[in-house]
C-alpha cells in the first residue's frame, strides 16, 4: 500500500499508538479553538493553556510572580499533572502541523520497533522529562509551555539511533527495499542542530528550545534499552535464487492452505500478494501468488495442479 512522505522501512501492522496521538493533539487543538481568545481567565484559549500547560515557576517553585492570573490558574492543578497534558496542546496551527507531520513520518516505525507496551510511556516519559529540563532552564517564567514537541524529540532521537541508514521518500510502497531517497538522519541533524543552537544563544525565548534537545538527548542515549530484547519487524530477506510462481491463489486462506500442502511435500514456499491488487498486508481479501525455487517448480506443479481438476 501507498504511503506519502514515509520512510523506506516495512511495517508488519498499523502504527495505531502513533494515530491515536495525533488524532489527541487534534481533538485537543478543536477544544482550545473554540474557546474565546480575549484572554479572560474563565474559558478562553490562553486561560485552557494556562490551566493545563506546564507554567515553570510552579513546578520549580521559583521566584516568578505569584499574582500572575496564569500562576493562579494553573494552581488549580498538580504542576505534576500539568507537565503531563501540557504535551496535548498546542501554540498553533502551524505549532500542531509541524508535530504531526515529524510523528506521522517517523512515529510508526519508533512504534514498530518498540513495540506497543514500550512506544507510549518511551516517547511520553521522555517529553515528560524534557518538560521539567524546560521548568528548570526558565524557573522563574510565568508564560505556560504547551506542545508535542517533547514527544517529537523522542521520537527522533529513538529514530536516529534505530535506523541510522533510513531514506526518506515522497511516495514509497509496502515491502519495497532500501536506495533512492534522502538519508532521514541529514534532516534529523539539521533539526538538532537548529534546535541546540536556538537553546544555547537564547534567540528564540518564546520557544521552549530545552525541551526539544533534552527530549533528543534522552531518547538517543535510552532507545537502544528500550528496544532491548524486540526483534526488528521486517520481514525476511527475499530469497537469493530464482522462485517461479505455481499458482494462483484467490486470497490468504487458499494461499496457506496450499503452502501447506507443499510443505508437507517438502517443498519451500512463500506467499506474496498479486502485482496490481494493493491491499494492505492485514487483510486477508485478494489474490495471492504462490512462489517456489524455480528447481522445485515440476515438484510443487505436480502437488498443486491437481487442485485445479
Amino acid at each position: 500500500m501507498a504511503r506519502i512522505l514515509s520512510d523506506d522501512l516495512p511495517r508488519t501492522r498499523v502504527p495505531v499508538l502513533t494515530y491515536a496521538l495525533m488524532a489527541a493533539w487534534a481533538v485537543m487543538w478543536v477544544v482550545q479553538s473554540v474557546r474565546p481568545d480575549d484572554g479572560n481567565v474563565d474559558d478562553s484559549s490562553q486561560a485552557l493553556a494556562c490551566r493545563w500547560g506546564m507554567v515553570p515557576v510552579h513546578v520549580t517553585g521559583g521566584a516568578g510572580s505569584t499574582t500572575d492570573p496564569c500562576v493562579a490558574l494553573s494552581t488549580e492543578h498538580s504542576p505534576w499533572l500539568e507537565v503531563l497534558t501540557a504535551q496535548f496542546l498546542h501554540a498553533s496551527w502551524w505549532h500542531l502541523l509541524g508535530n504531526l507531520l515529524f510523528l506521522w513520518v517517523f512515529g510508526p516505525s519508533v512504534e514498530e520497533r518498540l513495540g506497543r507496551v514500550r512506544f507510549l510511556p518511551f516517547v511520553l516519559g521522555i517529553g515528560y522529562a524534557a518538560f521539567l529540563v524546560e521548568a528548570v532552564s526558565d524557573a522563574s517564567s510565568v508564560q505556560p509551555v504547551i506542545g508535542g514537541s517533547g514527544v517529537v524529540a523522542a521520537v527522533l532521537g529513538a529514530y536516529l539511533v534505530l535506523f541510522p541508514t533510513a531514506r526518506l521518500r515522497l511516495v514509497s510502497r509496502e515491502g519495497e527495499g532500501g536506495g533512492g531517497g534522502v538519508p532521514a538522519w541529514i534532516l534529523i541533524a539539521l533539526w538538532i542542530a537548529y534546535e541546540t543552537i536556538a537553546a544555547l544563544s537564547g534567540a528564540q525565548p518564546d520557544t521552549a528550545h530545552w525541551v526539544h534537545v533534552a527530549g533528543f538527548a534522552a531518547a538517543a542515549l535510552l532507545a537502544r534499552p528500550a528496544a532491548a530484547g524486540r526483534r526488528p519487524g521486517a520481514p525476511p530477506p527475499p530469497p537469493e535464487v530464482p522462485w517461479v510462481r505455481v499458482a494462483i491463489a484467490r486470497n490468504q486462506p487458499e494461499a496457506e492452505m496450499i503452502q501447506g500442502l507443499l510443505a508437507d511435500a517438502g517443498i519451500p514456499a512463500y506467499v506474496r500478494r498479486m502485482a496490481g491488487f494493493d491491499v494492505p498486508d492485514y487483510l486477508a481479501g485478494g489474490p495471492r501468488d504462490i512462489m517456489v525455487p524455480g528447481d522445485r517448480a515440476l515438484e510443487a506443479h505436480a502437488v498443486v495442479d491437481p487442485l485445479d481438476g
